[in-house]
């Protein structure tokens, strides 16, 4: 389909390709990497957990290599939909950031802490606008270290240590009722290390960085292992007086290799085996990010510039469970994905002081995006005798009737066009206005049209006073996934049949298929205390309208569904930081950062005849209650019984230095949010109560209505319904500069440090982790529940020559 016919295009790119700084937004938060408390895990979110107000950033498990859930001001209908999730950037370049749905292996551990010099928090209406649809739900920026002008400098660093399970029994045991004679077995204490080097230096020509990193994690589970491996690149040249340009790549190896059953097969049959190390589930992945910033100064006020960048994935994973386990059967799967994110941003920029009172910046800029998402796989079991029988063996013994083959593509191009407008008059008041277009190639209704405005003054010069207000309100959208505009085709067929795959049209594109319309209002107060301190506060409202949802078809339709819009949802929340220098001496030195965040989420409206439709897990609420609430049914009728959301997160940093010493703290909490647990005991097919209820042995009156593998009702019991409040010690650092006992060597810096992950949890939930389950219903099957989350201590050495 396409948006424009040629010769627009053959414009459009005469206008990129002209050497062009990129759009510039305030972030509202700024994380100084240097500054922070670098976690032992990798993965950038967890450098961020209990950082800013309104991040919240769950470990939801202890897998090494799996990415824990980012929320920014999101909230959707739908529970499996990532679009929750914020748009994540590297300098400036919209990257693949969510797990791939084949290895679950985690593209924000691709980036060390070592690389980066900043994290910018975009989260205000009037800033997120200039984004579009992919930021409706906030926006990250990782700013990456650029080399130093200068002579040669070589950073190394490398640190090793051991994954254990704190306070570990089976009644806090992740997975509770599996394999409780194994369990010894099966958590112990693993290694983990990290070994990274980095060149940098550069002179009048411009300046560039080169680095290099491995990372292993064994996790705390017998043999399961994670590793990653980076080679990086940074350079900027100064081509001449008016043109710049930077460059930058990043190429990973990530491979995370688990032989425990308990990581995938939960409910093996019983007697289960001592040793569960038994099965092959390999996942790799290779992922690329590129970009190239171009930047000319066509005048003193005057300037264009363009940033293109790539961003690719490709994932596979290949399973495998042998005969003796499966009472004689054997299961295979391989899988492969790819998935990449090209985007070109050009823009043309004016900024000129009209006079000491007035000022003007002024961006006009294009977008471009390409979504290409493929993914094949092959899955399926049989009969086999197992006798050394392996992965390959296995697949090219299936036969026609045995194995389902499975592909699907997705393309899509996005398109903006956008202007960003900022007045200060007297440096107090400032004005900000946005306005994009965003068309998708998917759209019927080709074009999004999404206004924004704030403003915020400063009564510094007015009043002497050291407060800032601002406000803002703007709108956006959400985009629905590619299958509802454009139809589902599916490719499918028995594999080794000697035929093709055939082609299968599931149902028609949605013609009336728009983007989800997001609107939001921010207002906030920054006040700063003795210049050592500044206090935030800020709120927001957002009301999401125009959902996608399908609504099911009787069999005279000849479809089994069709799709429609509706359903009106609300966010809104109160955010409250206190950031700065408590004590700043030539000796001692303590910064802080205390932040709190409290929010509230509620239907506001959902589509008529709900029981008909994929929302009908929701029809027991009513307007006003939480979309994240939990619900159960009591005799026949369904009912709320708690909410997954805490009402209450945040954190709390301290870093004290007094001479060489460094000691870092972090914590992290959430409070008021509820977990219900399932009970083993009580969990009884139709036939087995025979509509009496209570269940006979139901710990509550509440139970969860189900349906099994053969169509079956089932009626699952509920244990308690608990509270998963907890406070953290989640990281911790000591550190010593050893410069004094190593004089006369050729060494400008070394900094000897320990650090730990996770190190304490006060909860009185009955769990290992408060946090592992993500849907807030602790399953007897686990199937949202996460591998026990281990605590890490390392010891580790940096040098600088």
């Amino acid at each position: 389909m396409e948006l424009f016919p040629k010769f627009f295009w053959k414009t459009i790119f005469s206008v990129i390709v002209l050497p062009a700084g990129l759009m510039k937004v305030d972030a509202q938060e700024v994380v100084q990497v240097d500054s922070v408390l670098w976690p032992v895990r990798n993965g950038v979110e967890n450098l961020l957990q209990g950082s800013t107000a309104g991040l919240r950033v769950k470990s939801w498990s202890g897998e090494a290599g799996i990415q824990s859930t980012l929320n920014l001001r999101g909230l959707s209908m739908d529970p499996t939909d990532e679009s929750t999730m914020p748009m994540m950037m590297v300098n400036g370049v919209p990257i693949v950031a969510s797990p791939s749905s084949v290895t679950a292996i985690n593209p924000l551990s691709y980036y060390t802490p070592d690389q980066i010099e900043r994290i910018e928090i975009i989260k205000s209406i009037d800033q997120l606008a200039a984004y579009g649809v992919l930021a409706a739900n906030g926006a990250i920026n990782i700013v990456l270290k650029e080399g130093h002008t200068g002579p040669l400098n070589v950073t190394a660093s490398a640190f090793a240590g051991t994954n254990y399970l704190n306070d570990f029994n089976y009644r806090t045991d992740a997975f509770y009722d599996f394999n409780t004679t194994a369990r010894r077995e099966v958590y112990r204490r693993e290694i983990t290390h990290s070994q990274q080097a980095i060149i940098d230096g550069g002179g009048d020509f411009g300046s560039y960085l080169f680095g290099v990193t491995n990372y292993q994690d064994n996790g705390a589970a017998a043999e399961t292992k994670f590793t990653q491996q980076s080679l990086f690149l940074n350079a900027t040249y100064h081509i001449s007086n008016q043109l710049k340009a930077q460059f930058y790549s990043n190429l990973t190896l990530a491979n995370r290799k688990g032989r425990y059953a308990g990581e995938y097969e939960r409910g093996l049959p019983r007697p289960v085996l001592r040793d569960e190390a038994f099965f092959m589930d390999d996942n790799k992945n290779t992922a690329q990010l590129s970009s190239l910033h171009l930047s000319y100064q066509l005048a003193p006020a005057w300037s264009v510039s363009s940033l293109a960048g790539i961003s690719y994935e490709g994932a596979k994973r290949d399973f495998f469970i042998p005969s003796d386990v499966l009472d004689g059967s054997v299961r295979a799967a391989s899988a492969a994905v790819k998935r990449q994110l090209i985007s070109v941003n050009t823009t043309v920029n004016y900024r000129h002081r009209f006079s000491d009172r007035l000022g003007l910046s002024m961006t006009l800029g294009n977008e471009v995006r390409t979504l290409d998402n493929r993914i094949t796989s092959v899955d399926g079991s049989r009969s086999l005798e197992y006798g050394g029988s392996n992965f390959v063996k296995v697949v090219t013994g299936y036969n026609a009737g045995q194995t389902d083959a499975w592909s699907g593509h997705d393309r899509e191009n996005l398109l903006s066009f956008y202007g960003l407008w900022n007045v200060d008059f007297n440096q107090d008041l400032k004005v900000n206005a946005a306005l994009r277009a965003d068309a998708s190639s998917l759209y019927d209704r080709k074009w999004g049209f999404y206004p924004a405005a704030g403003a915020s003054y400063s009564f510094k010069n007015t009043l002497e006073l050291p407060l800032t207000v601002s406000a803002s309100v703007g709108k956006t959208g959400i985009l629905s996934r590619p299958e509802v505009y454009r139809g589902e085709l599916t490719a499918f067929g028995d594999y080794f049949s000697g035929n093709e795959l055939g082609i299968g049209k599931l149902y028609a594109a949605f013609e009336d298929a728009k983007s989800i319309d997001v609107f939001q209002v921010d207002a906030g107060i920054s006040y700063a205390i003795k210049d050592a301190l500044v206090l935030s506060v800020n709120y927001f409202d957002k009301r999401y309208s125009d959902f996608t949802y399908r609504r099911y078809l009787s069999n005279i339709h000849g479809l089994d569904y069709r799709y429609e819009t509706g359903g009106k949802l609300a966010l809104s929340g109160v955010e409250v930081e206190l950031d700065g220098n408590l004590i700043q001496n030539d000796r001692f030195q303590w910064t802080a950062n205390i932040n709190l965040a409290s929010y509230r989420n509620t239907v506001e409206a959902l589509p008529e005849d709900l029981g008909n439709t994929s929302f009908a897990y929701l029809q027991a609420l009513k307007s006003g209650d939480a979309l994240t609430s939990i619900i159960a049914t009591e005799g026949q009728q369904a009912k709320v019984i708690g909410n997954s959301e805490a009402s209450l997160f945040g954190g709390l940093t301290n870093t004290f230095r007094y001479k060489g010493f460094t000691l870092g703290v972090g914590i992290n909490y959430a409070l008021n949010a509820d977990v219900a647990a399932e009970s083993f005991s009580s969990r009884y097919t139709a036939s087995q109560v025979d509509g009496v209820f209570p269940l006979k042995t139901a710990e509550t009156p509440y139970y969860f209505v189900e349906e099994d593998a053969g169509g079956n009702t089932v009626y699952q019991g509920i244990r308690s319904i608990e509270d998963g409040s907890f406070i953290r010690l989640s990281r911790a650092v000591v550190s010593y500069q050893l410069q004094s006992l190593l004089r006369g060597l050729p060494i400008r810096q070394a900094e000897l440090f320990v650090r730990g992950d996770n190190l304490l949890t006060w909860s009185t939930y009955s769990g290992f982790n408060p946090e592992e389950n993500i849907t807030g219903i602790r399953r007897i099957d686990l199937s949202s529940t996460g591998m026990p989350l281990p605590s890490s201590v390392v010891l580790g050495l940096k040098l600088v020559l």
